[in-house]
């Protein structure tokens, strides 16, 4: 099964003809490196001595297939994060004076960049255009002027990054559904990051954090803004200016305490009827889903069988929703779609032998790298 070209994308790739790899399914390293070396030369006024790869974040994607960006760090101090994906915007984040060292991330800023990585992974599967995007890779010398002469305000942090991680934590396991406003699936990101921006303005910091798809909270404080970039404060201080999201679509883990939840005043309980039988009942429950939840648990990794000659049957935890099949220079040579099935069927019958990628992404979302042999 071989990959067509969706005609609205030709179209966008032609219209944009200009600019290098714009509509390619990536970016390349040495693209990257251009675009990072004119990101410094433009916030130093001059030409500046070479950028050095310092990172790839290759490791934070599923089973180490693709590279979602590259960090380059400058001989002058200061490290810049281009994005390895044309759909999204080209820089996620940078620093004119702390260095990026990848050994010694935090667990909280090494999460913040699993999120950037994992996002762009769904995106390079999503056949919208992204406007806005393809403007800023076309259109880059503008774009940096934008993004380095905007206005810069931060403040020290008064929001504790131990506070924060409380604060997130009772949201993310709330029951209330008054509290589902505070999290970034119900909006656009440009709707998410105005929320966050009329905050600041305000005076307050924003608790946001970033939720994996095992729903572990990389937790972080909004306290400062340049232009599209933001000032957040991790498990430890920087100096990072970072999208919140990379994209203009897309965006669904992110969660932020946007305002002061109202206390409710208490009442004195009153006597409910078949009080205990009801207790009793729901304890039963309760058991009955943490048993399935363990069970869950131990099958959390997918089961690969095979029928011969290419055709392959992969038991998920969960339903599939989306499989997409590369061969080992990367290349996108099949995809296939499911609906409310936990088993997804594959048929690389067609391709010359050898090995397989496939990442399938289940109905929560995970992704699941599977490697298969023609």
């Amino acid at each position: 099964m071989k990959t067509t070209v969706s005609p609205i994308l030709l179209a966008a790739a032609i219209a944009t003809a200009t600019a290098p790899c714009l509509m390619a399914e990536t970016v390349s390293q040495k693209v990257a490196k251009e675009y990072a070396q004119k990101f410094f030369n433009q916030a130093y006024r001059e030409q500046t001595a070479p950028v050095k790869l310092a990172y790839t974040g290759k490791r934070l994607t599923t089973d180490r297939l693709f590279t979602p960006f590259y960090v380059y760090n400058h001989p002058r101090g200061g490290f810049v994060i281009i994005s390895a994906e044309n759909k999204t915007f080209p820089v996620l984040g940078y620093s004119l004076k702390s260095g990026f060292d990848a050994d010694r991330l935090s667990e909280t800023e090494r999460g913040w960049l699993k999120g950037y990585a994992q996002d762009i992974e769904l995106i390079r599967y999503d056949a919208r255009v992204p406007e806005e995007a393809i403007r800023a890779w076309t259109d880059f010398p503008q774009y940096l002027v934008s993004l380095l002469d905007a206005p810069y305000s931060a403040t020290d942090s008064t929001v504790s990054a131990a506070q924060a991680a409380s604060g997130l934590d009772a949201l993310l396991y709330s029951t209330d559904p008054s509290d589902d406003g505070y999290f970034s699936a119900l909006y656009t990101p440009a709707q998410w990051e105005d929320m966050i921006s009329r905050q600041l303005a305000t005076g307050q910091d924003v608790a946001i954090g970033y939720v994996d798809e095992r729903k572990h909270l990389y937790p972080g404080v909004v306290h400062g803004r340049k232009g599209d970039y933001y000032r957040i404060a991790f498990d430890r201080p920087n100096d990072w200016l970072l999208r919140l999201m990379p994209a203009e679509y897309m965006g669904e883990r992110q969660v932020a305490l946007l305002s002061a939840p109202q206390a409710v005043a208490e009442e004195e309980p009153e006597e409910v009827p078949f009080e205990f039988h009801d207790s009793f009942m729901a304890d039963i429950a309760a058991v009955a889903t943490r048993a399935e939840e363990e069970r869950m648990a131990l099958q959390s990794e997918p089961v690969i069988r095979s029928a011969g000659a290419g055709h392959y049957d992969i038991l998920l935890p969960e339903n599939a929703r989306l499989a997409m099949i590369y061969n080992l220079n990367g290349s996108h040579i099949g995809r296939y779609t499911y609906d409310g099935q936990p088993v997804a069927h594959i048929n690389i019958e067609a391709e010359p032998p050898g090995f397989y990628f496939a990442l399938i992404f289940g109905e929560s979302g995970r992704p699941y790298g599977i490697k298969l042999y023609r």
